[in-house]
């Protein structure tokens, strides 16, 4: 079974591959039931910059099944978002 920072790296790297140069997620920092990435780039105008965080849920759920949200995010400069995930539940299989 993997685990959830193998999962969420390899999430990344999927996400990265599909989204760049208009996204780029990294992994900031993790702990117990929680994560957080950094997102830059200068991100679709006609998308909801929202959407873009969203999917890295999609991408994270395809490898594992979590249970995961958004906590929150904040823009620390124009085109870098930092967002927290909050894991609800990770289920085994």
């Amino acid at each position: 079974m993997k685990s959830l920072k193998d999962a969420i790296i390899e999430a990344i790297n999927e996400y990265n591959e599909y989204r760049s140069p208009e996204a780029n997620a990294k992994l900031i920092k993790m702990g117990k039931n929680e994560f957080i990435l950094e997102f830059v780039g200068p991100f679709c105008e006609s998308c909801g910059v929202y959407d873009y965080f969203e999917d890295f849920i999609y991408e994270l759920k395809k490898l594992i099944n979590i249970d995961i949200e958004i906590a929150n995010f904040k823009e620390y400069d124009t085109g870098t978002f930092r967002v927290k995930y909050v894991i609800k539940n990770v289920m085994h299989e």
